[in-house]
């Protein structure tokens, strides 16, 4: 605490926000922008959340109509709120469509060569199974041939992807991805556009030189999540109920 006032430490700030949250005056900013007052009327009951939890679904049939870029940046926007250990991740947004296409047939490549070597090559499916990956394995290969007989990545080609970036060597960086990712799904779903989790997109994009280059990836950077976007071509009309998480109380001793 200074004469003048408060001080805020820049050295040892965490970013967490929490001085602008707790302060009943509103006196203090954060980037030079006045905090808002909750209003907590505006928020969801327990049934409406329970609604969008159980119908949230991954999206693969896609409408080839594009997404304002506005309703993108909102969607993005929204990942700064989730919790996090990081702030240092930023969110790349593509909606070029011939970028979108580059990304896809560079995936496609590395789908073929995942296939030949895991599939035809006997020692290969030994090792993965002796790793204890041979169920995922086996779950894996429907998909892979189904990719190569349709020589497309995506089931449909989607209208905008959205990956989130950040410095390879900041612990927890993949934790924070997700928490952010999900963030945006939810508002995504809210929003009228489908969406899917692109697992497997950030892993082969990281690995491949020329996608890096197209997305702008640094070198010091890895991609830690994605997912890709658009207009559903098909909706689904019922909720899946009775699905159980695994419950434990306390100890089992």
């Amino acid at each position: 605490m200074m004469e003048s006032g408060p001080e805020i430490d820049q050295a040892v700030c965490r970013y967490c926000t929490q001085y602008v949250a707790a302060c009943p005056n509103r006196a203090l900013l954060w980037d030079d922008t006045n905090p808002v007052a909750f209003e907590r009327q505006r928020l969801p009951s327990a049934e409406q959340l329970d609604e969008l939890f159980k119908e949230r679904r991954s999206i693969r049939r896609l409408k080839r109509k594009k997404i304002d870029r506005v309703v993108l940046y909102e969607i993005a926007s929204y990942g700064i709120y989730a919790p996090t250990h990081t702030f240092d991740l930023r969110v790349i947004i593509v909606d070029d469509e011939s970028l979108i296409a580059s990304l896809d047939q560079a995936i496609g490549k590395n789908c073929r060569l995942i296939y030949n070597l895991a599939y035809r090559f006997k020692l290969a499916g030994i090792l993965v199974t002796w790793f204890g990956f041979g169920e995922e394995m086996y779950r894996a290969k429907p998909k892979l041939e189904g990719a190569m007989r349709m020589d497309h990545a995506f089931y449909s080609m989607p209208t905008a992807l959205i990956l989130i970036a950040g410095n390879k060597k900041v612990p927890l960086s993949s934790d924070s991805a997700q928490y952010a990712l999900a963030n945006m799904m939810y508002y995504t779903q809210v929003s009228g556009v489908g969406t899917c989790l692109w697992g497997n997109g950030p892993f082969f994009i990281d690995k491949n030189k020329l996608a890096r280059q197209q997305l702008g990836i640094n070198p010091g950077e890895r991609i830690y999540d994605a997912m890709y976007m658009g207009y559903p071509a098909a909706r689904f009309s019922n909720k899946v109920v009775g699905k159980l998480i695994q419950i434990q109380w306390n100890s089992l001793n």
